[in-house]
């Protein structure tokens, strides 16, 4: 037999024994039906609540997982190669981007669960080193006119040089650093689809998709 939900309940409790209730205008003074019928409010009150917070819990963390994105445009830094990075990108999700002048990109694959996710470099004019950040070792490339990306991993890029394209998605946090020597032609960013604005001096660092 199916159990009675809780606003049956209430309604029964309303409609008092035999529908007598029902049929009176006036409800019977005794101290026992108050107590009963506050019993009962209190009950569906209670189950009203257990429904709904776990619908709000669901859709705060459905707004917790969304992915951000950052997209860099035309950057150029101070120093170029050996100077400090343009943008550093820490993310879980993928970094992709291009240079059409002179830059180094330094990839570094973080640990993961999975291990996917191998970095793709592809020009004709670049060339190949190891590098080493704390105790994780990655790979640099130096050169022009090549294309990088990493995709379906944890990574930490680095970019110094000039003619830098970047797009990456996902969680983490990215630092971007301009020019002071030529603030109004060092370039553009746009966070999570937001207007382009010139890259700042100094460093500024912002969250990807709630870091």
């Amino acid at each position: 037999m199916r159990a009675a939900s809780p606003s049956a309940l209430l309604c029964n409790a309303l409609a008092g024994k035999g529908g007598r209730f029902a049929e009176s205008p006036v409800v019977p003074p005794r101290r026992s039906t108050l107590v009963a019928l506050m019993r009962w409010i209190l009950l569906f009150l209670a189950t009203i609540v257990l429904l709904i917070l776990p619908a709000a819990s669901a859709a705060g963390a459905a707004e917790n997982s969304e992915s951000g994105f950052v997209v860099v445009k035309k950057a150029a830094g101070d120093g170029g190669v050996n100077g400090p990075p343009v943008v550093t990108v820490v993310v879980h999700g993928f970094v992709m981007g291009r240079i059409t002048q002179e830059a180094r990109v330094e990839i570094y694959h973080l640990q993961t669960a999975s291990g996917r996710g191998a970095p793709q470099v592809a020009g004709p004019d670049v060339s190949q080193s190891s590098v080493r950040w704390r105790s994780f070792t990655g790979k640099a490339y130096n050169g022009s006119g090549f294309r990088f990306r990493a995709i379906g991993g944890f990574y930490r890029v680095v970019v110094r040089g000039a003619g830098v394209y970047l797009f990456a998605g996902g969680h983490g946090a990215v630092w971007l650093r301009g020019s002071s020597h030529y603030p109004n032609a060092d370039g553009f960013y746009s966070l999570g689809g937001r207007p382009f604005r010139s890259l700042p001096a100094p460093e500024l660092k912002r969250s990807i998709g709630g870091g």
